[in-house]
Formats: C-alpha cells, structure tokens, sequence
C-alpha cells in the first residue's frame, strides 16, 4: 500500500502524478503523503540540500532504481542538466489542501532515501496495536527491533563488510531502536577502476565518494534511514549534536560518532 503511494516507478502513485505535473499545476494527495513530504523538506533543510527529495532527475539518470543495474557513466552534459533540477526549494507543500507543487517543469521526487524506513515504521505500529511487543524487522539494511530478542538479551545487529561478502565488520545491541546501513556494495558498476553506485551527492550529480558504509541508530527507522544517506555523503559529524552513526571509510577505517561506544555494545569482527 506504500509502496502504491510513494513510488515513482508505479505510473499511478501519488508521487508520479506530482512529478508528471511538474511545473503546471499542484496535485492533491492524501494526508500521508503530504506527511512524508513534509518531513522530507525537513532533512533538506537539516543538511542544507545533502538529502533532497527532488533527486528524482539524477537517480532516474544512472539508473539504479531500475530491474537491472546500469554499466556507464552518463554524459556529464546530462549530469549538469539534471542537476539543475534538483532544489527542495522549489518544492512547495499547501497544509490548506495537502496539495503539493514542483514549480519547474522536468523535476522529480523520488523517496528512495528515506520511504523503505517509513514503511517499516509503519509496520512495526501495526503489530504493536495488535499486541506483539517483541519482533524484529528487516528490509535490505534498515532494521527495527521492538523490545528484547528475550528476557535476557537484546538483539544482536550485525553490519555487514563492506568488501567482504558474507563477512561481518562488526555486530552491535539494540532494544527499541532502529538502525540503517547504507553502502556502496549493493547497486553499483565499476569502470576504470572507479567504483559508481546508487547513494547521488546532489551538489556534484555524481555518487557520493569517502564512505564505503555508514550505520545510523535512531528512534525510528525513517530517521535514521535519512540519516544514513546524509552521512555517507557528508562522511560525518563531530558535533556534540551528532546522530548515532558508523562511518566506514574507503580505506576501511571505523570512525565513530561521538557517543556511539559508550550507548550501545558494539563487539568488533
């Protein structure tokens, strides 16, 4: 069902219906949709246009949310070209009538950043309103845990390495808590030796560099599914502010925000 809302690969979702009346006239969409807009131009401005909502050209320009994965570079005339389409600015939210603009033409969301962990947020509230209190979801690298895997023991997530396919780099515990890894080891190409995957640094229209992989626990997965895209492009934050995070760098470094160690138990492969 959210799937049927947020997608922009499905012709008729509500973000497709925004994206093809771009820069003509604003869509009205239901209360949720509106929401998850809503707070997405939140993170934007949170990370000063790090995540944005409107990078619908250039991810629909490598390609990586299709069946397969792409195996070129696109043309860097391209590149620029949609780059200039993308600015969470120009994307305008009506509360009166939850109606939802982009005002220039060829614009596009895509919520690739942040709809996989509101979807399991919204799992996870239907099987607590009917009850269940222990349980753990996966969905391709962002998870949620409710309470304890049992009376003992929290559960135990494992963060997969990023160059070694089956390997863990390393295992944490968690209750109550989501956390989500994104890397660049799961749709990409290589040429020349250059390694291109699906996580867009929208100042340069070209995949993020410096990060292999980067977990983030937060409260909920929505957030620290956010998080984790803004992370690995911006390769951390050492304020006292800072969210939850690991950083794997491209030498293979850890590095650690901050409070990360002293809050959660985090066992080193």
């Amino acid at each position: 069902r959210i799937d049927s809302l947020l997608a922009w690969q499905i012709p008729v979702s509500e973000i497709s219906k925004i994206n093809y009346s771009a820069g003509n006239a604003p869509v009205k969409v239901s209360y949720e949709t509106f929401s998850i807009l809503k707070r997405s131009l939140q993170y934007s401005v949170y990370s000063s246009g790090i995540f944005d909502v409107t990078i619908g050209p250039l991810t629909q320009l490598w390609g990586f949310n299709g069946d397969e994965d792409p195996s070129d570079i696109p043309p860097a005339v391209k590149i620029d070209s949609c780059k200039r389409l993308v600015n969470f600015r120009n994307l305008k939210l009506d509360e009166k009538d939850t109606t939802v603009f982009l005002l220039q033409k060829g614009m596009s969301i895509d919520l690739g950043g942040i709809g996989k962990g509101y979807a399991i947020d919204r799992a996870s509230d239907i099987l607590n309103q009917n009850g269940f209190r222990s349980f753990l979801f996966n969905a391709g690298g962002d998870i949620l845990v409710s309470g304890m895997k049992n009376e003992n023991q929290k559960w135990v997530i494992g963060i997969k390495h990023p160059r070694d396919e089956g390997k863990l780099i390393g295992s944490v515990e968690l209750a109550d808590l989501a956390i989500a890894t994104s890397g660049d080891y799961e749709r990409y190409f290589e040429k020349n030796g250059v390694r291109y995957h699906h996580i867009i640094d929208p100042r340069t229209g070209y995949p993020a560099t410096g990060s292999t992989s980067v977990s983030v626990v937060a409260e909920s997965s929505e957030k620290s599914d956010a998080l984790a895209t803004i992370l690995f492009i911006t390769q951390g934050d050492t304020s006292s502010s800072a969210p939850d995070y690991l950083i794997i760098d491209s030498n293979l470094v850890r590095h650690f925000s901050p409070k990360f160690k002293s809050k959660y138990s985090f066992v080193q492969n």
